[in-house]
């Protein structure tokens, strides 16, 4: 795979419908963005459905057309969704949810800008695509897995579980710190308030075997003098690359990203980089 390939991310995902007068204003409570402004531009923007804790439960892209609100389950599950927007919709709500046809996203890959700010194709899921018009091919399951990684696209299972925040994610961006009341605001409130984020989703890559780099396989600051040893992160995300040469993501402690090298268990150098995609929460 080089940079001059041209491919795109075809992917499908689950998708719920709101539909009612009060789509706008329900979602508005239960999500990060400020609903009522993207509701104007009448594209799809990224939100994210929170704990009351402020961890993050599910990455959602979201349309308003009118009175319907479409919602693409980027990252989490739609059965937690689901279940977590009905268990608060009241009659007064005026709103009613449906769980509609998964949705095929369609987005050409771009090694140097963020995902968040290129064009996206939603078809329906049977609905075939002629990939010659598009000049584009689709992009082989590990070829979008690396992709992914490198712009730091949070996963389900993997950076999204309901203990880190979408501010730790690099998700900033799609919170308001604006609008009215919402699911985990306090708790957002707070991060920004206090600067009292714990980890920072980071790129990083290195060398060494498979089981250097498991998914939960800590980071450390040395490799030296166990006396002198601290864990500074954990990988949440891993891929071979070649040979022996792996990347992926790991959350790293807020107060360990001054160093750009840390250290695997079994002592490999770890080069860190901040991904494609992140966005500074302040």
């Amino acid at each position: 795979m080089t940079e001059t390939q041209l491919l795109i991310w075809d992917e499908t995902f689950p998708s719920i419908v709101l539909k009612g007068e009060g789509a706008s204003s329900f979602l508005n409570g239960q999500t990060t963005a400020d609903v009522f402004a993207q509701k104007q531009l009448e594209s799809f923007f990224l939100s994210c459905w929170l704990s009351t804790k402020g961890s993050l439960k599910a990455l959602l892209e979201i349309r308003l057309s009118g009175n319907i609100a479409e919602i693409i389950i980027i990252g989490g599950e739609i059965d937690s969704v689901k279940e977590g927007f009905e268990s608060v919709i009241f009659p007064a709500d005026k709103v009613k949810l449906e769980v509609v046809n998964p949705i095929r996203r369609i987005q050409k890959i771009n090694y140097h800008k963020s995902w968040k700010e290129l064009d996206i194709n939603r078809i329906s899921h049977d609905n075939p695509i002629n990939e010659e018009n598009y000049n584009y091919r689709k992009a082989t399951k590990e070829e979008l897995e690396i992709w992914k990684i490198r712009q730091g696209i949070p996963r389900f299972d993997k950076e999204i579980n309901r203990e880190i925040n979408p501010l730790e994610l690099g998700l900033a961006d799609t919170i308001s710190l604006n609008k009215g009341c919402y699911l985990g605001q306090e708790a957002i409130a707070r991060f920004f308030r206090f600067k009292s984020l714990k980890y920072q989703l980071c790129y990083w890559e290195g060398y060494g075997e498979s089981n250097h780099f498991d998914i939960g396989k800590k980071f450390f600051n040395t490799n030296q003098d166990e006396r002198l040893k601290k864990k500074v992160g954990f990988i949440t995300s891993s891929i071979r690359i070649k040979d022996n040469f792996f990347n992926g993501l790991a959350l790293i402690k807020y107060n360990s990203l001054d160093k750009k090298i840390c250290f695997s268990e079994k002592g490999n150098s770890i080069m860190l980089k901040k991904p494609l995609s992140f966005t500074q929460p302040y």
